[in-house]
């Protein structure tokens, strides 16, 4: 029986069916979904929780595959950064069980900081990389990416945007299976787990045997889609061909070539060859780097081929933002000029960070006692505010238009603690987000008490991760499946970490907030105030 879900569902779907054992990661779209419809669709026996932060998350799931288990990390491109040191070594001593890493890029940046691409980061960590070419092939590839894993013995990487999770279709779920409680096995095998310099090229060896194994094996990918015939082609990498399938329908039989790729790393070369080899012209389809069109050109290069190739490169498809109609549409126009192609709008969505604060959200009352106790102390103008990834993004709104210096996740005190180094008159304010600060903040924090930075820090403790969902952190009073637990100290945290003073208080209690706020820009030195209301949308009432 057929029913309608997500592109996040149909991805869960397909971990459940592979059998994934463990699953882990860190909020971020487009990625977060998959990780909540598995809390969804998983019975018990999968262990599903998030992480303090995406290298704690993919140590984790790690660990558990070298003790046998399919264990599944989730992560957005910004986090895949942070898990990068962990994934240049992973990849020359994998274990036995299937390692999948799923990365979700967020074309346009419509909740991200920047529009990163991560197939480079993957090409770089030599391991194999899927993309999904429709929604309806989710599911395979989720599957199919455990078999890889475990077959070849290397970690897969399976790339997934924004527009995939969010696509909605018919499908018909399979009948999962039934699991009962799993347990690992560690075998020892000398020094096959530790990667140590004497052992570096060897293992490196190994893993460009296993990746030249699986290049071979993806010549003959079924979810790569070749159709349609003429003189003129489009390769479409990933979700890209099902964005190019919308345009089709709509505009007739145009006589074209056509490939879809879901193996983007390593490439399928002969079958790109051939394809290359029967074409007058090219154009290649894509998000978000022109990846894959400077893989194709280079291939037609060693084809001896001089066709010309179309995308992101030539113009002829914008290097920025999301792919959408209008920006298929037109460059299939310059590769058929003559055919009549429908014409679209402009296409695009609301980004969350442009939606004000929720009318009862804690932030206001942090947020407005702040500005009065700064207009106390000379004005706006007498202070630098440093933000970061979160619901604090929204105070960059009227009527607040509080930030001055926003970046990355964890990086306001960081950022703060640097500019009061230059000697620069204005005092610093640092705003950090509780799920944040236990992320990366911390660290930041210990350095700047370490050096004596005069510093006000505004932990803004919300109880959760507000922006992509309302998933916990380690200082939330529950964990993913919404069981009891022990949440983590921030005020001891802080103030081991060398805070001068440490202030809690409640930001719908006015006085005592703008009381705290006085109390820490006159202390000197690094002065942390955590106001302290659980969310209202996500956090429970009994937590409240």
């Amino acid at each position: 029986m057929n029913k309608e879900i997500t592109g996040s569902q149909a991805l869960a779907y397909g971990a459940i069916e592979a059998g994934v054992d463990y699953v882990t990661g860190y909020p971020g779209s487009p990625a977060t979904g998959v990780v909540d419809a598995m809390l969804e669709l998983a019975d018990d026996h999968v262990r599903v929780e998030w992480a303090v932060n995406e290298k704690s998350a993919f140590d984790s799931a790690f660990g558990a595959s070298l003790a046998g288990f399919r264990a599944l990390l989730c992560l957005k491109s910004v986090g895949l950064n942070v898990a990068l040191d962990s994934l240049m070594v992973s990849n020359l001593a994998p274990g036995p069980g299937g390692f999948v890493i799923l990365v979700g890029d967020d074309p346009g940046g419509w909740g991200s900081q920047n529009e990163e691409d991560a197939r480079p980061l993957v090409a770089a960590a030599e391991i194999p990389l899927l993309e999904p070419t429709s929604p309806k092939d989710a599911q395979a590839v989720m599957r199919e990416a455990f078999g890889l894993s475990e077959r070849f013995r290397v970690p897969v990487a399976v790339r997934i945007t924004r527009a995939l999770v969010l696509e909605r279709g018919a499908y018909c779920p399979p009948a999962l299976p039934k699991r009962s409680p799993s347990r690992g096995r560690f075998e020892r095998q000398g020094d096959r787990f530790n990667v140590l310099p004497v052992h570096v090229v060897n293992f490196h060896r190994d893993l460009h045997k296993a990746v030249d194994s699986v290049q071979a094996a993806f010549e003959d990918w079924p979810l790569n889609r070749r159709e349609g015939k003429g003189s003129h082609g489009v390769i479409a990498g990933g979700f890209s061909f099902h964005k190019l399938q919308q345009v089709l329908a709509q505009s007739g039989h145009p006589p074209l070539s056509i490939l879809g790729v879901g193996t983007l790393h390593p490439l399928p070369e002969q079958q790109l060859a051939n394809i290359l080899g029967s074409l007058d012209a090219a154009l290649v389809l894509e998000e978000t780097a022109p990846y894959l069109e400077i893989q194709v050109q280079a291939i037609a290069q060693r084809a001896g081929l001089g066709l010309p190739v179309y995308g992101r490169l030539s113009g002829h498809i914008s290097r920025e933002g999301e792919l959408f109609e209008q920006q298929i549409a037109a460059g299939l126009a310059a590769l058929l000029p003559e055919w009549p192609w429908p014409t679209y709008g402009p296409g695009g969505r609301t980004m969350p960070s442009r939606q004000p604060l929720c009318e009862d959200c804690p932030y206001i009352p942090a947020f407005e006692a702040l500005l009065a106790v700064m207009e106390r102390h000379g004005g706006r103008d007498a202070f630098v505010v440093t933000g970061e990834t979160g619901c604090m993004v929204r105070a960059q709104l009227p009527p607040y238009k509080l930030l001055d210096v926003k970046y990355g996740m964890g990086s306001s005190i960081g950022l703060a603690a640097g500019l009061a180094r230059t000697g620069i008159p204005e005092k610093m304010v640092a705003l950090s987000g509780d799920s944040a600060l236990l992320h990366s903040g911390l660290a930041e924090l210990i350095d700047a008490a370490q050096a004596g930075i005069d510093l006000l820090v505004v932990v803004l403790a919300n109880e959760t991760t507000a922006l992509s969902g309302g998933q916990p952190h380690p200082g939330t009073g529950r964990d993913a499946r919404g069981n009891p637990r022990q949440p983590a100290d921030l005020a001891g945290l802080v103030q081991a970490a060398g805070a001068v003073t440490v202030q809690v208080v409640d930001p719908e209690d006015r006085g005592a907030t703008e009381a705290a706020y006085e109390a820490a820009l006159t202390a000197g030195g690094l002065a942390v105030v955590i106001t302290r209301r659980a969310c209202p949308k996500w956090v429970p009432v009994r937590e409240v």
